[in-house]
């Protein structure tokens, strides 16, 4: 059984991470944003990304989240899945990575 992190543990991470988002310029994330029925960690509508912060082993979703993912996808978003255990490790890889699919995004937007 894993054990659970405290919410101040939680929202510490989310509190980091959205610092650093908002340093991106030329993006406007939304922390804790509502789609559907569902609260997402972070989004950017104009890029259309979505960032996920993950509990649990990498690779496991929930039946939830499935759905989740599949309405987004038909929507046109990408959703990025961040491991909360990597990400609290290691704050700036999670960034760049969330940098290098912004890239991507405007990559393909552009041709």
């Amino acid at each position: 059984m894993q054990r659970r992190r405290p919410l101040g543990y939680r929202n510490d991470l989310e509190t980091r991470l959205w610092a650093r988002l908002r340093e991106l310029d030329g993006y406007r994330f939304r922390r804790r944003a509502p789609f559907k029925t569902f609260i997402l960690d972070f989004v950017e509508h104009d890029a259309r990304l979505v960032i996920s912060l993950e509990a649990g082993a990498p690779g496991s979703r929930t039946p939830v989240h499935i759905v989740r993912d599949r309405l987004l996808s038909e929507q046109g978003y990408v959703i990025l899945r961040l491991w909360r255990e990597e990400a609290a490790r290691d704050l700036a890889g999670a960034v760049q990575r969330i940098r290098a699919v912004l890239d991507d995004i405007s990559a393909i937007d552009s041709h």
